[in-house]
């Protein structure tokens, strides 16, 4: 069995270039959220090309701003990359109790599916089924996203406005952020219908497909452009340049 002594070099490096008191203590994770959105789609490209070696690559990139951005909260008195690693242990035993129970052989996929949502809406204890999405994630996948939470919710397939299944490509431009102040309006009123059912006693996670309809006024989408294409987009460039030219 590996015993991923290199995880902890590189971890070990990190707090050295932390120590010269250069450009990495200078950054905040605001400063760095354009590398790690670029080195996400680095990853993306490296799966798409199947290529295992560029892959390898791509993901010590990935590694890097793992290691970053715990560094900066470890300076900051918050916790460290070992405190990351803890609480992902913790998630994955409190979310495949095969890891525990002393279970062998093959896992029903299926079983071991619903056994992790169990125990994700135990821990989370989420007032509405939008709640734990990313919202600064591209449009068309936010959309995606939303949708498939609120349909496994019980809410009605028939409700879900034409502009977030169709999405007309105009040449201006604006297409990103029309299509995001479409699903921000619709996450909207979707949080809206469950905080009016909520408060006339329906539990929370409750509603069935009556309820949704009983509960639900469409909002209009959000004015204001520019702020909603902020939320969405990387970070402002940082002075230093771009990511291949500090790390990677």
């Amino acid at each position: 069995m590996t015993d991923y002594t290199a995880l902890a070099e590189a971890a070990a490096v990190m707090d050295r270039l932390w120590s010269f008191g250069g450009w990495e203590v200078t950054q905040t994770h605001e400063s760095l959220r354009r590398y790690l959105i670029e080195e996400t789609y680095e990853v993306l490209d490296a799966v798409e090309s199947g290529d295992p070696d560029e892959l390898r690559e791509e993901l010590g990139d990935l590694l890097l701003q793992v290691l970053f951005h715990s560094r900066i909260a470890e300076a900051n008195g918050q916790f460290t990359v070992d405190d990351v690693a803890a609480t992902l242990v913790a998630k994955l035993a409190a979310r495949s109790p095969h890891l525990t129970n002393g279970h062998t052989g093959p896992l029903d996929v299926a079983e071991q599916e619903a056994a992790w949502e169990i125990a994700k809406k135990a821990e989370k204890a989420r007032a509405s089924c939008l709640d734990g999405i990313a919202m600064a994630q591209p449009a068309l996948s936010l959309a995606d996203k939303v949708i498939e939470r609120a349909m496994r919710a019980g809410f009605p397939a028939d409700l879900v406005p034409d502009a977030l299944r169709v999405v007309r490509i105009t040449g201006t431009g604006d297409t990103e952020s029309t299509l995001r102040s479409e699903i921000l309006a619709f996450a909207g009123s979707i949080r809206a219908a469950e905080k009016a059912a909520h408060t006339d006693g329906v539990p929370h996670g409750g509603l069935d497909e009556d309820a949704w309809r009983r509960y639900w006024t469409p909002m209009d989408r959000p004015r204001g452009g520019p702020a909603d294409e902020h939320r969405g987009g990387p970070a402002d460039e940082h002075r230093g340049g771009s990511a291949d030219e500090h790390r990677g």
